[in-house]
């Protein structure tokens, strides 16, 4: 019992890492409506740019803060996206740790466990949100309200509150280059106020990523853990 809890414990932060680059890649799909015109303006434009990605590349540098273990989290490593709904996180620290998402279903390997945490993409996350939302196919007004948090020298901050439930995530806030309307870092609080930020840097858009490299590949001798079959 106490080691299922814990295999959920961690698939919850699997699920965090998900919505987090899902969300910087569906707002972009949204339809820009807001509750004030600078948000909705961009919005437009975050629409506008990432309307034509079929797929990214990007290194990334992720911090989570762990509220009830009063501790920082530090790892950082690669990030490809292809759409609809295909993700590799392949990280450089933890080294060999890695997070998949075939289309069908989200992996989650843990090197210093060799284990294999595997679930279908429709059961990563507590709450309500749509599959089509987990996909990076949804309309995210349907599911939160956008205003402009800030205007800083070279990036706006949008924040998004979920109108419901939202699966458990209280507040999401997008860092938006003022130049490129990229989106250069996502936080996401969740409902025990641990805190996710990820930043990207090196972002490469439209690579032409096979869909190879979204199979996955289990390592040798690793145990697999099969979670909502």
């Amino acid at each position: 019992m106490r080691e299922k809890s814990r295999t959920n414990r961690l698939f919850e932060r699997i699920s965090c890492f998900f919505v987090i680059a899902l969300t910087a890649f569906a707002v972009a799909q949204s339809s820009g409506a807001a509750e004030n015109n600078s948000a909705d303006a961009i919005v437009d434009k975050l629409q506008k740019n990432y309307d034509a990605t079929v797929d990214f590349v990007a290194d990334f540098r992720q911090e989570t803060e762990v509220k009830t273990l009063n501790r920082s989290l530090k790892s950082s490593g690669k990030l490809s996206f292809k759409r609809p709904g295909k993700m590799l996180w392949r990280y450089d620290e933890p080294k060999g740790q890695f997070v998949l998402a075939d289309g069908k279903h989200l992996y989650f390997y843990q090197p210093e466990q060799n284990q294999v945490i595997k679930s279908p993409l429709k059961n990563a996350f507590r709450g309500d949100i749509p599959l089509s939302f987990l996909l990076g196919l949804g309309n995210l007004k349907k599911d939160f309200n956008a205003t402009l948090k800030a205007s800083e020298d070279n990036q706006y901050v949008l924040r998004l509150e979920p109108k419901g439930e939202a699966g458990g995530f209280t507040e999401i806030l997008l860092g938006v280059n003022k130049t490129s309307f990229d989106i250069v870092w996502v936080s996401v609080r969740d409902a025990a106020s641990n805190l996710t930020t990820v930043r990207f840097s090196a972002m490469r858009k439209g690579v032409g990523l096979k869909d190879s490299l979204f199979d996955a590949q289990i390592p040798k001798g690793a145990d697999v853990v099969e979670l909502g079959q």
